[in-house]
């Protein structure tokens, strides 16, 4: 056993300790690193050939889709516009071949009927000569039409409403002079400026129930014989019903799709706001508010390359702009589409997670065999310096003999059961829990002491001559050793620390060497719940027809030096002083005022509010003059004790008086405390003196009983 206290301790004040290395690992953590670190090399060496060779594959594979996917939207967007351009067809020939005039009369306003009605997509036709006399059939959100015709010199100024099977409801003439010169639109300056068919987006004419939306115009001039300008003849279609195509058209999950002009006129698209194209001016690209849209815009302009990979953010994206034929506008229009990366190569993604998966599933099953393979090395040497450790904490129970295949760690394991099994047994001659809470402390047992506030406490067993002739050795030792155990196991669930028994006496303090902030409260509770334990014990005695046990106990706060005293071979941790000195009177006082327990006035004063007094006497050890108050604990002040207080306050009355040496007054008022309390030994005692003093007055009383012996 010492040169496991060693390990710890030195009486030469020397502390040793175990150098050790900053980084350690246990031998379990190292056979998996050494194995993981080859199953890991080699799976990360495989999964980077895969991932950078796949890498280009897919990046490759994302261009060849979004061409394709880019290719396809053109030809659908441009197919959607190819009724326009069809219906324009028909006009400019039926024009163009004198089938239809473009005179005011009801005749063309069928012809602009027949080619608005069956097509949900086009929203107006009309007709404006060079004279600024113009025709209008418009589509209103409600299906039915409006016709409006317009002469310049004010003497035609008509507005006609038509059914959608084109029956006419209701007619308005005298309309006010019209102030929009249909030759200041832009469609017809346009068609006037390249002679040919053009394409314009722009806002429309205002209705009498909607606002100007914003949408696209075919239009063509036609000319006389001499190629004079006659007129520009015009057909609408809604930004808001190209949008609405558009959004129908799937590429991807998270695919943006939108047409847009060389100037960056969005003219329409899928998946945003359509609100956009509501009552406002063109939108630009800008005007969507998403940055990926305009930074791929801006690359296609200044390369013309497509399809192109770019990142915004650090996300990738990858863009394919494709020019829509048969549009015959000035400005080109382009339809774009926009994918994360991630949408076209997820598919292809997954054959990559499932290689990892694979992988994975193999580095997994490398882990649980090196793992099982480390455990089994493993675990014995763990087991074994988990019981080093506890022995280094004197934490000794009795050891079986465990099994290992390897020779080396066996015959480890057997000398181990063997050295534990041994100190387990020498425990018992050693004050066990004072050693574990030095070491708790992580303080050196040296000679020597220091000075430390302390509660210390006395035990004493009330007539122990006489118990100990009624029993024979071994049955005595029996009835100490459990009487022992009681007490030893109250101090030490309450935090204190047992000294050291002598004879039939316990000395135990609270304070050291654990520094306790609340060791007068700690001590006095361990003192009831020793009393509650010894009545236990006392019961039980009982029963087994064994003579019971009255104890006694005294308790005292004070500064006291604790320390270690002893000799090379063996060291004591006790507290010596006064105070030691006083705890041991004031237990054995209990014999004179018929009393358990007595606590001094110094740990009355800390925990006068934790549990309920009573006043006993002042007293002075013999050879000093400072004297102490001394009071019996008597138990935990749970709730008010009005006939406690009454006795409190009737007691010092009388002990006032004594205290003042008026001899006469006080035993006046302590007769009449006996007749009230007639088995009160504590007043009996008092009544005693005064009749001594009465009798004898002392010289030199400073009010203090001198305990002239223990």
């Amino acid at each position: 056993m010492d040169h496991m206290l060693r390990y710890m301790f030195s009486i030469t004040g020397k502390k040793f300790f175990l150098i050790r290395s900053p980084i350690r690992v246990s031998i379990r953590i190292s056979i998996l690193s050494m194995v993981l670190t080859l199953l890991i090399g080699v799976s990360l060496f495989i999964i980077s050939i895969n991932y950078y060779a796949l890498d280009s594959v897919l990046v490759t594979a994302a261009n060849y889709y979004l061409k394709f996917a880019s290719n396809t939207v053109s030809a659908q967007v441009g197919g959607y516009f190819e009724p326009l351009n069809s219906k324009m067809s028909i006009a400019f020939h039926m024009l163009d071949r004198g089938v239809i005039k473009p005179e005011y009369s009801s005749q063309f306003t069928r012809f602009l009927y027949s080619l608005t009605a069956d097509d949900k997509n086009i929203s107006g036709a009309y007709w404006a000569d060079t004279d600024g006399n113009s025709c209008w059939l418009i589509k209103l959100n409600d299906g039915n039409f409006l016709e409006r015709t317009f002469q310049r010199n004010g003497s035609v100024h008509i507005e006609k409403l038509f059914d959608a099977q084109g029956k006419l409801l209701s007619v308005v003439k005298d309309l006010p002079p019209d102030t929009d010169d249909p030759r200041l639109r832009p469609w017809y300056q346009q068609a006037q400026l390249t002679k040919h068919l053009v394409w314009v987006v722009y806002k429309f004419l205002k209705s009498s129930d909607q606002e100007e939306p914003v949408g696209v115009t075919a239009a063509f001039p036609f000319y006389d014989s001499k190629g004079d300008l006659l007129g520009v003849f015009g057909m609408d279609m809604l930004a808001e019903t190209i949008s609405h195509y558009i959004d129908d058209i799937k590429v991807t999950k998270h695919s943006v799709v939108f047409v847009v002009d060389s100037t960056a006129n969005l003219i329409s698209v899928n998946r945003l706001d359509a609100n956009l194209f509501q009552g406002k001016e063109l939108p630009k690209i800008v005007d969507l508010k998403k940055p990926w849209l305009e930074k791929s815009f801006a690359i296609y302009l200044q390369t013309h390359q497509s399809p192109f990979v770019y990142s915004v953010n650090h996300t990738k994206y990858i863009a394919s702009y494709q020019k829509i034929p048969g549009i015959g506008s000035k400005s080109p229009w382009y339809v774009a589409v926009v994918t994360p990366m991630h949408d076209i190569v997820a598919s292809l993604r997954k054959g990559v997670l499932f290689a990892l998966i694979f992988v994975g599933m193999a580095l997994i099953a490398g882990i649980i065999l090196a793992s099982v393979f480390a455990a089994s090395l493993s675990r014995p040497i763990k087991k074994l310096a988990q019981d080093a450790n506890s022995i280094c904490h004197l934490k000794l129970v009795e050891m079986k003999e465990k099994f290992s295949h390897i020779i080396e760690i066996a015959e480890v394991e057997e000398s181990f059961v063997k050295m534990k099994n041994a100190l387990n047994s020498f425990q018992r001659y050693m004050p066990i829990a004072l050693v574990k809470k030095l070491i708790a402390s992580d303080k050196v047992a040296v000679f020597g002491g220091e000075t430390k506030e302390l509660t210390l406490i006395f035990t004493d067993i009330q007539d122990f001559t006489q118990l100990s002739e009624s029993l024979d050795p071994q049955e005595l030792m029996q009835y100490l050793s459990r009487y022992f155990q009681v007490i030893t196991k109250v101090i030490i669930e309450m935090y204190g620390t047992v000294d050291k028994y002598m004879g039939d006496s316990v000395m135990a303090f609270w304070g050291a060497p654990t520094d306790d902030s609340e060791h007068a409260l700690h001590a006095c509770e361990a003192v009831l719940q020793i009393q509650d334990a010894l009545k236990q014990l006392n019961e039980d005695w009982r029963a087994e027809n064994k003579p019971m046990m009255v104890t006694r106990i005294g308790v005292n706060t004070g500064e006291m030096v604790v320390g270690n005293v002893g000799s090379d071979d063996r060291l004591n941790y006790t507290a010596l002083g006064d105070h030691v000195n006083l705890a041991s009177r004031l237990e054995g006082l209990n014999k004179i005022y018929g009393t358990s327990v007595i606590v001094s006035e110094f740990t009355y004063n800390q925990v006068k509010n934790k549990f309920k007094f009573r006043l006993l006497d002042k007293v002075a050890v013999k050879g000093k003059t400072q004297s102490v108050y001394i009071y019996e604990l008597l138990g935990w002040a749970v709730e008010p004790n009005l006939g406690l207080e009454q006795y409190n306050r009737d007691f010092f009355a009388a002990f006032y008086q004594y205290e003042k040496g008026r001899w006469q007054t006080a035993i006046d008022l302590f007769n009449a405390l006996d007749k009230k309390y007639p088995e009160d030994r504590v007043i009996k005692v008092f009544v005693k003196r005064c009749e001594t003093f009465i009798a004898n007055p002392p010289a030199d009383w400073y009010g203090a009983w001198v305990m002239l012996e223990k």
